[in-house]
């Protein structure tokens, strides 16, 4: 049974779950640009590389969080407020829940785009 639970990614806690795709992406990231530093042939070249391409990976993000905030908004939100309705309480608590981690989305997408926007204007490469 224990063996059971513990190979089930859907009954670990939320904790061990954001902890593993946080590694998972930093060591895909490290992946990433060790062969394309590899493949450009230096770090300078890949910086250069990448400071040319800020603009289009600026487009490229906000199209990604304009999706996934349409998506949000019109698909997922509405089916996780019909689900909170179910609760004792009519979901009042899980509500206020849900809008404080909306503005803390919000809050760490501007925070994504300050550091990249120091970047893009020169900051530390």
């Amino acid at each position: 049974m224990f063996i059971k639970r513990l190979l089930n990614p859907k009954r670990w806690p939320s904790i061990v779950v954001f902890g593993m795709v946080l590694i998972g992406v930093f060591f895909l990231s490290g992946v990433i640009v060790s062969l394309v530093t590899h493949l450009m042939g230096s770090r300078e070249v890949f910086a250069a590389a990448k400071q040319a391409a800020l603009p289009w990976l600026f487009l490229w993000r906000w199209a990604c969080y304009a999706g996934l905030i349409v998506a949000w908004l019109r698909v997922w939100k509405p089916r996780v407020l019909k689900h909170l309705a179910k609760d004792r309480d009519g979901g009042e608590a899980a509500r206020g829940r849900l809008k404080r981690l909306e503005i803390l989305t919000l809050i760490a997408m501007a925070g994504i785009e300050l550091f990249n926007t120091i970047d893009w204007l020169g900051g530390d490469t």
